[in-house]
């Protein structure tokens, strides 16, 4: 089987050049055959979607995206693809309560691993995570990778404003799982219930650095590191 670097290469991922790929591979490379469920959120043209569907070969990949942009490509890059059979897809908002939960009502829970690489707001990211968090499995993770939109740097993505007035950032959200404290009791989008659940819930929170430094291919140096958290359930 390949590496993930080497997948990564293959499928021309952004993971590698981000510095996510080690982070990865130290958590999942030994246990890899042993993942059966994965949700991503946010395929775009589908590049890491095809990734981790080779990667974990016996997982059913769930693709959660709302399919505005990269659509034409992601059509082109999946036809072919020797692993459809494992790969579902799902149109959606992550901010939108009610299509997070249709998406669970068609497909259930135990989910060995949660990527959420989708519009990477603030809202975006603690919403889908109120709703999802627990529809982990036990053992199983649940990711948010790039942590360094909290930094300010981006007004909007895709559409969307990063971080609107009175957010918690959720990077200071994670330091307070990781800390085991209770100084975040509840956001614009995550009530006091929800919180403390996830924390009743939560064997660990490891906020990583990818790379410290990062100039991105349209030379955008960016303000803080590369980062992803991993949040691991009782």
């Amino acid at each position: 089987m390949k590496t993930l670097e080497e997948l990564t290469i293959k499928y021309d991922v952004d993971a590698l050049e981000l510095g996510y790929t080690s982070h990865y591979a130290s958590l999942f490379n030994d246990v890899r055959n042993d993942i059966t469920k994965v949700l991503e959120i946010g395929v775009e043209t589908g590049r890491s979607h095809r990734m981790w569907l080779e990667y974990f070969p016996n997982a059913t990949l769930y693709g959660f995206d709302i399919f505005k942009s990269g659509v034409e490509e992601f059509h082109r890059l999946q036809a072919g693809n020797p692993y459809l059979d494992r790969s579902v897809m799902f149109e959606g908002n992550q901010e939108n309560i009610d299509d997070l939960k249709k998406f669970l009502s068609l497909h259930g829970r135990d989910f060995d691993i949660i990527i959420d690489d989708g519009g990477h707001t603030m809202k975006q990211q603690q919403i889908s995570l109120g709703v999802l968090f627990d529809v982990v499995k036990s053992g199983g993770h649940y990711i948010i990778e790039d942590l360094h939109t909290c930094s300010g740097q981006w007004p909007t993505l895709y559409g969307y404003e990063v971080i609107q007035s009175g957010d918690i950032l959720t990077t200071d959200l994670l330091k307070s799982f990781k800390n085991k404290d209770n100084s975040i009791t509840e956001t614009n989008y995550l009530s006091q219930d929800i919180l403390q659940d996830i924390r009743d819930n939560l064997e660990s929170c490891e906020i990583k650095i990818g790379k410290m430094t990062y100039k991105n291919p349209k030379g955008v140096s960016y303000h803080w590191p590369t980062m992803l958290s991993f949040m691991k359930k009782i």
